[in-house]
């Protein structure tokens, strides 16, 4: 049975901004759990591929749908409306995505904030001219240590260590 997929630039389009270098489009990677910088992430629209060279994923429109969208194939195969079958979630699966959604939004927004403390203490050592100054960072110095140890627990597999992290940042 050959499946009549959709082009690929198409469908990646509607979830990230691509931008056209050459024959192919390049994005920062949206799959779950990659963060970067500099775009790694192509779709080669000749081949109806997709490909990033940071996490290493690769595939064609059904396993991005999969990979973006953490569904099956089968779900994936109805979300993109293939042969005429179309995906409808039920709404507690919705709900739960929307939750891991926000999860990881917020592990990559607390590592990014984790970072930034990390950089600035650095900066201000390296500004630190007197007994007084390295007195008024020395609060933050005891902390270091601590912001460290959270960046290994985001940069990490583990999620049920993120979670536990999580729910620490928000008692404190």
């Amino acid at each position: 049975m050959l499946l009549n997929k959709p082009d690929i630039v198409s469908v990646v389009e509607s979830h990230v901004e691509l931008k056209k270098k050459g024959r192919y489009f390049w994005a920062l990677c949206p799959l779950p759990g990659h963060l970067e910088k500099t775009p790694s992430f192509k779709v080669d629209p000749e081949r109806q591929f997709f490909y990033c060279f940071g996490c290493g994923s690769g595939g064609d429109v059904i396993s991005f749908i999969q990979k973006y969208k953490d569904l099956s194939f089968q779900e994936s195969v109805r979300y993109l409306g293939i042969n005429g079958k179309t995906y409808r979630p039920e709404p507690k699966e919705i709900k739960k995505r929307e939750l891991i959604k926000a999860f990881r939004a917020w592990c990559d927004d607390y590592f990014e904030d984790l970072c930034s403390l990390v950089r600035c203490l650095y900066k201000a050592t390296q500004n630190c001219k007197t007994i007084e100054d390295a007195e008024k960072l020395a609060e933050f110095y005891h902390l270091e240590p601590i912001w460290w140890h959270r960046i290994e627990i985001l940069l990490g597999d583990d999620d049920e260590a993120k979670f536990k992290l999580y729910k620490k940042v928000l008692h404190e």
